[in-house]
Order: structure tokens, then sequence, then C-alpha cells
């Protein structure tokens, strides 16, 4: 008898999203992964993203796929402003011009980050 195993790849989202849980574990500081629609009532297209929320800092940090427009995820940041939630969007780093041009105005922190030999390096918090 034959099995079959599919092993799915592993993605960019799911590295950086990793990566994200690393630096809240070294910080002590409990995190969980989460897709976004667990934490707010958004469209389909917005709700698969997947999101880290740190539970002392309040904040939930965003990793921006790459088939979606930076802009769609202004108004997420402006709900969860209104629950008391600071917001971080991660975007790719070619990708950091187009998230602050579609997220200008918007109450979030724009990081970027990159792929390296080691894994995934962020870059600094910039304001939107």
């Amino acid at each position: 008898m034959a099995v079959a195993v599919r092993e799915s790849a592993i993605t960019d989202v799911d590295r950086v999203t990793e990566a994200t849980l690393e630096v809240y574990a070294r910080r002590c500081d409990l995190a969980t992964e989460l897709p976004l629609a667990e934490l707010l009532s958004v469209p389909s297209d917005l709700g698969a993203l997947r999101a880290v929320v740190g539970s002392a800092e309040r904040t939930v940090e965003i990793v921006l796929d790459s088939e979606l427009d930076a802009a769609a995820i202004a108004p997420a940041a402006w709900a969860l402003a209104a629950k008391g939630f600071s917001t971080v969007v991660l975007v790719a780093l070619d990708r950091l011009g187009e998230a602050h041009e579609g997220l200008r105005g918007a109450p979030c922190s724009i990081q970027g980050w990159w792929a390296t030999e080691s894994g995934v390096a962020f870059g600094a918090f910039e304001t939107t």
C-alpha cells in the first residue's frame, strides 16, 4: 500500500511570521499568531492575512503578502487602533515605498523585512 504525502512549501509569510514570533519570545512577551479575521470583521481578502499579536504591548503585526495592496490594510489599522492596539505592517523591503504611499496617515507603523542566509532580517520601524 502506497501512501502519498504532500508537503506544502514554506512561504515568505511563514518565515516572517515565525521570525516575528521569535522576537517576542526573546523579549519574553507572550505572542500568538492569528488570522486577521479572528481580531476584526474584515473582507475575506484581508481575513486570511496572518498577524502576530503581542500581549504585553497590545501590538498587532500584520504580515502583508505579495498579493494584497498595502492600502487595503488601512481600515484594519483604524479598527485596531479603536480597540486599543498599535499596528505594525510587515512588508517586503521592495514594497516599502508602496506601503508608505498606501498607508499614509493610517495609525500604524511599517517595518521592512528581507531574507538572509540565516532567516529573516527586519529594518527599523517607520511611520506612515
